[in-house]
């Protein structure tokens, strides 16, 4: 058998292992190995021994050589730590240089992945920041104006060239990270206290008219990145905002801004949960509520962080459930402990006794270690705007939990009534949103008053 012949036996039946290829090929392994070492790298292989495998390399744009895969520390140095292959007739090949710090299941840990490696998945641009990336960048990358078509080629060519700044601390190809190089030796200019008066409207405008780059965090309300000067120290943030008209909408978001910052407060304080830190200012008519991101550290350093929409996708398969059912599943398998499996839980319930509609696995993430990050995108979504401005009736009726809930669901109904105090005393919320968080309040106590609660609570 000619090389040709296992070449296009390989791109016709995707990645398989050694002992496969021969029987399917009814070929000798000495013949075989004759036949790789020809193909050279036309030939991508993972594992060792029985658990070796062959795939036909893929090019993407015409680009047949690896891809490298840098990460940055906190200090903001750079290591090679991955190469990444592209295989028929999808998929990668990782050789990973270091130790992921992501878990393995099945194939992956000799390096195979079905579609892009989802530690990587959450580089792909998404939401509003990812949107204005994608139609400010589409005509020269040649790629859809909306990310959600990319192909698994589309973002790789994509963030290898200009993902520069990514969720997480990984930067994809060698042409990203030069760009990534060139950053660093630019002085960033830092925003004080003092410039966000005029900054924040300034930038607001750009991101609504033009599309602003530097980031491509998720999410759909508008907003866009800067680099801050908090508490003497170069901090790296992503400011939501909201329109700058007197409408009942824009009113509205404004003011579940603010409940933002109250509901992560509060899930701190009460539950000692670690969140996001945040601030709210307000200026040309706007309300900017500005998160300090916690995968970024001083001006140029980045730490790992993985969604659990990607960790779900690959290692679990719960898609559409609960935080709750993916903890219990995570600690299943081993991949979470206790503590953290209880703080899923009483995030969960905190969520939902807020009004909180819009809990997506996109909403939750992890740190190295699987340690759940910082709580963000916290607030009572419940009262959104539909269509931009209209304000529906919504009627806000929290239920008691099941037996086994009961303990995480009391102390998350706890912090809730704290918090729909703490947003009824707020004077930066409307008075008509006021009367509507004490309603609330009420509404959750007269719950946790329940009989069939018992006397613990």
């Amino acid at each position: 058998m000619m090389p040709i012949d296992i070449l296009h036996a390989l791109r016709t039946w995707h990645k398989m292992p050694a002992g496969e290829l021969l029987k399917r090929l009814q070929v000798s392994r000495p013949t075989l190995m004759r036949a790789m070492q020809a193909l050279g790298q036309q030939v991508v292989t993972r594992g060792k021994a029985r658990r070796t495998a062959y795939a036909a390399r893929r090019t993407v744009r015409g680009a047949s050589r690896p891809i490298p895969l840098f990460q940055i520390d906190r200090e903001g140095r750079g290591t090679h730590i991955a190469n990444i292959d592209t295989i028929y007739p999808q998929g990668c090949a990782i050789e990973f240089l270091k130790a992921p710090d992501w878990p393995l299941a099945g194939e992956m840990r000799d390096g195979w992945f079905d579609g892009l490696p989802y530690f990587l998945d959450d580089m792909r641009p998404q939401g509003f920041l990812g949107r204005n990336f994608a139609r400010q960048h589409a005509s020269l990358l040649q790629v859809s104006s909306d990310p959600q078509h990319w192909s698994e080629d589309d973002a790789l060519h994509t963030l290898s060239l200009l993902g520069v700044d990514q969720p997480g601390n990984y930067i994809l190809g060698e042409p990203a990270y030069r760009r990534f190089l060139d950053h660093a030796d630019t002085s960033q200019h830092l925003l004080r206290e003092e410039d966000l008066a005029a900054a924040y409207p300034s930038k607001a405008q750009e991101a609504l008219a033009l599309g602003l780059v530097e980031s491509s965090a998720g999410g759909e309300f508008p907003k866009f990145t800067a680099h801050r000067q908090i508490d003497g120290a170069a901090v790296q943030v992503i400011v939501k905002f909201s329109g700058a008209d007197t409408s009942l909408g824009t009113r509205r978001w404004a003011d579940l801004l603010v409940c933002e910052q109250l509901a992560l407060r509060t899930l701190e304080q009460e539950l000692g949960i670690a969140a996001a830190r945040t601030h709210i200012y307000q200026s040309g008519g706007r309300t900017f509520f500005e998160t300090e991101r916690f995968d970024r550290h001083g001006a140029l350093g980045r730490s790992a962080v993985c969604s659990w929409s990607a960790l779900n996708a690959a290692l679990v398969g719960l898609a559409n459930k609960s935080w709750i059912a993916g903890a219990a599943a995570l600690r299943a398998q081993g991949m979470i402990d206790d503590a953290s499996e209880s703080a899923i839980q009483r995030i969960w319930h905190y969520g939902q006794l807020i009004g909180n509609t819009d809990m997506h696995d996109g909403n939750l993430a992890f740190l190295p270690g699987l340690v759940p990050a910082p709580v963000y995108d916290m607030l009572p979504m419940l009262y959104a705007p539909v269509r931009g401005m209209e304000l529906p009736q919504r009627e806000f009726a929290p239920e008691l939990p099941l037996p086994a809930e009961q303990a995480a669901w009391l102390d998350a109904a706890r912090a809730a009534i704290a918090f729909w105090d703490n947003a009824a005393d707020d004077e930066r919320v409307s008075k008509a949103f006021r009367k509507v968080c004490a309603q609330n309040a009420r509404r959750v106590r007269c719950v946790l008053a329940s009989p069939v609660l018992g006397a613990t609570a």
